[in-house]
């Protein structure tokens, strides 16, 4: 039996050798996080970037005011949504930390919707033990 966090890897890194180098949130970037995942449709982009316990979900490419809808998938929990709206660049950012108690590590899918584009990303997290 193959779990879908063994099929996600493969993708997962194929994906991170084919992202672009621009970081879309300077600031995590900048503090080292690493970028999971990366999607883009047109003028529209969208990354998700972690440091293994955080993580950081942006994108550019929006028209100024234009309203995204971000859905996260996390395992057995029910979805969150988010209804965000890009500023004056066109660009939006959240943070989402993944944790599920009664598992050590998941899958998290991420749904972004604009009114001229929608990306599909995902990202891997492991529990962090102190």
């Amino acid at each position: 039996m193959s779990s879908p966090l063994l099929k996600l890897l493969p993708a997962a890194a194929l994906l991170g050798l084919a992202a672009p180098s621009a970081a879309l949130d300077e600031i995590v970037r900048n503090r080292g996080w690493t970028q999971v995942d990366y999607a883009q449709s047109g003028r529209c982009r969208a990354e998700v970037r972690g440091n293994g316990q955080f993580y950081r979900i942006a994108g550019a490419g929006m028209e100024p005011g234009e309203r995204v809808r971000v859905v996260l998938r996390n395992e057995d929990l029910r979805p969150v949504q988010y209804r965000l709206v890009a500023n004056d660049d066109g660009m939006w950012r959240e943070f989402y930390v993944p944790f599920v108690w009664h598992l050590e590590g998941g899958v998290v899918q991420v749904d972004v919707e604009g009114s001229r584009c929608r990306l599909d990303l995902a990202f891997v997290w492991q529990r962090r033990r102190l």
